[in-house]
């Protein structure tokens, strides 16, 4: 195997070629696959031109703890799917570019590939850079795939969303927090998008008949880029919470757990979202961090044994994958791949001339597809295909991730 990359104008092209036969991929992934024509020799594959997987990443800026690993994992897959004899023979080829966590760089990425009629684009990293770039896309196409759950795909179109929404995070919270009788809570987030997006959702949520016993004592809010919210954790500390919420990721999340542990608040369950469910952030905050911290996770983060006999083997898949690069299974890895599965699927099925219409069609029929973040269940009114069965409670220990709840945030049967 080898590779080789060329960098110009915050671009990274990488070549991936692998050696074998193409064998069938992630059969245990629920796409029927396809395997090379028989009789093809390694000489015709050799020849055929490569297929390019176009990514818009944020590599660089705000957005760099997510983007840095969903371009990892795109590598890693590639050259999985590669060593396997690639798609239909065609190797993949990456062209990954780093929209530098900027929503108008990562505009000028996409429209020049528009223009050029790409089929497919992976469309990240945070929530700002990725929305301004689904705004672009037309009545044909193309195929925006959004590496994070925070802008909700319309039904009917060609927008998808990766991971789990904010709605299941919260509603899996809100099961375990009423199995663990913590019924008084502290909402706390953000004022960016990614942290503002949850309050809404929360409010929605605690209206339903179902959570009439949970009370909300303090809502509080803060600046992304302030160095200190001593004010607001000394709000939410009078109003004596069960429990707090946190909604904000990557340094922000440092500012608050530094705060709750220098206002002698380590005692309080914390509750936030997966995507600070990251090993190497969580080891540099060891000092500061809660005694008890939980995050509504996928099936990706669960050891393979634990799991359903048609989860188990793609999960065990991607965490090998995941390992031989050195990472940690998590969203920034898993975001990207979860994606990919689907469009190699796609691919394997309808053929590398497949349209935007095609691919788009192709996800939508797919209403049993295996994946690391549990079966999806895709339509053309559902576009992320992640249910609430799919989510799991895991919690730090210092050291990984340990499951807390079954499906759903539901306890352990």
């Amino acid at each position: 195997m080898h590779f080789y990359r060329s960098r110009a104008s915050s671009t990274r092209l990488g070549v991936i070629a692998g050696l074998g036969t193409f064998s069938l991929l992630f059969a245990a992934c629920g796409g029927s696959g396809s395997t090379a024509a028989a009789g093809t020799s390694s000489t015709t594959q050799a020849s055929l031109t490569p297929y390019v997987f176009h990514a818009d990443l944020s590599e660089t800026g705000a957005g760099s703890f997510l983007g840095s690993r969903e371009a990892k994992a795109l590598t890693e897959f590639a050259a999985y799917v590669n060593s396997k004899g690639g798609i239909k023979g065609h190797k993949i080829q990456l062209e990954i570019q780093d929209n530098q966590s900027s929503p108008s760089t990562s505009v000028s990425i996409a429209t020049q590939w528009i223009s050029q009629n790409v089929p497919f684009i992976f469309n990240g990293s945070i929530a700002a850079a990725a929305k301004a770039v689904d705004s672009l896309v037309g009545k044909n196409g193309p195929v925006i795939y959004d590496l994070t759950p925070v802008n909700p795909a319309p039904p009917n179109s060609y927008l998808f969303s990766s991971g789990i929404s904010y709605k299941l995070d919260l509603e899996a919270i809100l099961n375990m927090l009423r199995s663990k009788g913590l019924t008084k809570i502290a909402f706390l987030n953000s004022t960016d998008v990614s942290g503002a997006s949850g309050w809404p959702v929360l409010q929605s949520l605690l209206a339903l008949p179902a959570n009439s016993d949970i009370q909300l004592v303090s809502h509080q809010s803060f600046d992304p880029s302030a160095v200190s919210i001593a004010t607001q954790m000394s709000v939410i500390k009078s109003a004596n919470p069960q429990a707090l919420v946190v909604w904000t990721t990557g340094t922000p999340f440092g500012t608050v757990v530094h705060a709750q542990s220098q206002l002698g608040m380590g005692g309080i369950p914390t509750f936030t979202h997966g995507g600070n469910a990251v090993t190497g952030e969580l080891q540099n905050l060891a000092s500061a961090l809660p005694k008890e911290l939980y995050f509504p996770t996928g099936p990706l983060y669960l050891p393979p044994s634990s799991l359903p006999s048609n989860l188990g083997p793609v999960v065990s898949t991607f965490q090998s994958i995941v390992a031989k690069a050195g990472g940690h299974p998590n969203d920034g890895w898993g975001l990207g791949y979860a994606a990919a599965l689907l469009f190699e699927s796609a691919l394997n099925n309808l053929g590398v001339n497949a349209t935007a219409t095609q691919i788009q069609q192709y996800i939508e029929s797919q209403s049993n597809f295996p994946n690391i973040y549990g079966v999806f269940h895709m339509s053309n009114n559902d576009h992320s295909g992640v249910t609430l069965q799919g989510v799991y409670m895991t919690t730090w220990n210092g050291t990984g991730f340990v499951q807390a709840s079954g499906p759903e945030g539901k306890p352990q049967s």
